[in-house]
């Protein structure tokens, strides 16, 4: 047994760093750049082929069940449609790594997935609840509850990937906390596929850990949380039902509790729920001065202990889980101790949110129009004439933006623009030749949203600059002239563009 479980292992491992290792050597894979990654912690491009080696490593430890286990462990629908969801899913996200999807296609996507899994037999019938020694049939409830579990944990692997290393470390041990449950279990084919997927991740790792030169991607990501969800309902068929889906929960606290708070940050603030944000938990703590390599450290010391936590609810059959909740609701009132709560204050916040969120929706649907304006323009000198427009639309007084050795700037008079004590101030760097500087006063604007409108003012310029780059085959630069249209159509529209000063 140990040395079958050491094959899977080692192979996955070796296959998925080969694989990328042959990507990377070929520059397959080349890093979207769709403007939309501004709030990501590296700089350059990163290809996004993890999800390809770790897909052909679990591929590979699929297609060795067949050799190395009897038939009745690993010849069912239920055990193909682990495989074939992991695929669809890989390839769900391969398409958004190469051509972005909407966030509504994507979700259709995922459901679609856990239907056909729920269909196949992966599926939560019922849930055992030792404390009170009753087991809850879900009947029809069934079906939404297993959608649930696998979407939830393809997305939420996903929203947790925004730091090197980071995701793959956090699936890395998920599944060998899939493996120790599927061994004690007595589910071979759990134990193997989760080995496998093991050694895929790791053999990742060795090209994600800080500094990374390769990214999982989407693909990546969706793999890991569909074959997380699935090993889980496996290993539930032997009986420990609560105990097979607390133990991964328990493990994933720490991500989940920081999608959870994104989530309300992002409401609160009029921002789409998806959205990418620095307000993430390594981004705060990298805020403290710690490096990439110290920050994921540190969470994998948090989720390794959560882990260890999972495992003592596994041996208890759920019956700690109780307890743990008591301990993380003292957490919370310790960690909520001193923050001046009162009806008053939470009216205020009421009352600023509602604010900030009508703000933010005009900032992004001026973001929207400037995106569209970029394939219009004829010059950048023009397309930085029509970002003053919303900008000044916005609620900001002062703009500089520097690209190379060249800057531009532009102010509102009769403005606090030139008094550093009344103005709130934002740089953002764009790539390592872009620099936009922008200033507002601070009796329009609390801190944090300024904070918020800046950023979206930055992601409209990248954004912009990506779609010119795509319509004109050139870098934006303010000498920058676009490309002479190549139909009738284009040429009205450019025709019909006005630069607004």
């Amino acid at each position: 047994m140990f040395l079958t479980a050491s094959f899977f292992l080692l192979l996955g491992c070796f296959v998925s760093w080969l694989v990328i290792q042959l990507a990377l050597s070929l520059g397959l894979g080349a890093d979207r750049d769709d403007g939309l990654q501004h709030h990501h912690t590296h700089t350059g491009f990163i290809p996004r082929i993890g999800g390809l080696g770790m897909v052909t490593g679990f591929a590979l430890a699929y297609l060795l069940c067949f050799f190395f286990l009897d038939e009745e462990d690993n010849q069912s629908v239920m055990h193909y449609s682990v495989f074939a969801g992991g695929v669809a899913a890989f390839l769900l996200g391969f398409v958004d790594d190469i051509r972005p999807l909407g966030a509504r296609v994507k979700l259709l996507a995922q459901v679609i997935i856990a239907l056909l899994a729920h269909h196949a037999g992966l599926e939560i019938t019922r849930i055992n609840l030792p404390l009170l020694h009753v087991t809850v049939e879900l009947g029809l409830f069934s079906i939404f509850v297993t959608v649930f579990w696998i979407v939830a944990l393809m997305n939420l692997i996903n929203l947790i990937d925004g730091l090197d290393g980071l995701a793959g470390g956090i699936g890395l041990m998920l599944m060998a906390l899939l493996a120790y449950l599927a061994y004690e279990s007595g589910v071979a084919f759990s134990l193997a596929l989760s080995l496998g997927m093991c050694g895929a991740i790791l053999g990742f790792l060795f090209h994600n850990y800080p500094p990374a030169k390769a990214y999982m991607g989407d693909s990546g990501a969706y793999l890991i949380g569909y074959v997380i969800a699935a090993i889980s309902l496996l290993n539930s068929e032997k009986g420990t039902v609560l105990a097979a889906m607390i133990a991964p929960v328990l493990a994933l606290a720490l991500p989940i509790c920081d999608v959870a708070y994104a989530i309300i940050r992002r409401a609160l603030k009029g921002l789409p729920v998806f959205r990418p944000d620095r307000g993430h938990i390594h981004h705060r703590i990298m805020a403290t001065g710690l490096s990439h390599q110290r920050t994921v450290l540190i969470l994998y010391a948090v989720s390794l202990l959560a882990l260890l936590a999972g495992l003592l609810t596994f041996f208890q059959q759920g019956r700690l889980f109780p307890i743990l909740l008591g301990f993380v609701f003292v957490l919370l009132l310790l960690a909520l101790r001193g923050q001046n709560l009162s009806p008053q204050r939470f009216s205020q916040r009421l009352n600023d949110s509602i604010r900030a969120r009508q703000e933010t929706k005009n900032a992004l649907q001026l973001r929207d129009w400037f995106v569209l304006e970029a394939e219009r323009a004829d010059t950048g000198e023009h397309l930085w004439s029509d970002f003053h427009f919303i900008l000044k639309k916005i609620g900001f007084c002062r703009a500089e933006l520097r690209i190379g050795a060249i800057e531009r700037r532009f102010y509102i008079p009769n403005t606090a623009h030139d008094e550093p004590d009344k103005c709130w101030q934002e740089t953002h760097e764009i790539g390592s030749q872009t620099r936009l500087t922008l200033y507002s006063e601070r009796e329009h604007f609390t801190e944090g949203q300024f904070l918020v409108i800046s950023d979206l003012a930055c992601e409209a310029w990248k954004r912009a600059a990506a779609n010119w780059r795509a319509a004109n085959e050139n870098e934006l630069t303010f000498e920058a002239e676009a490309k002479s249209p190549r139909t009738y159509r284009a040429q009205k529209t450019r025709s019909l563009y006005r630069p607004t000063y």
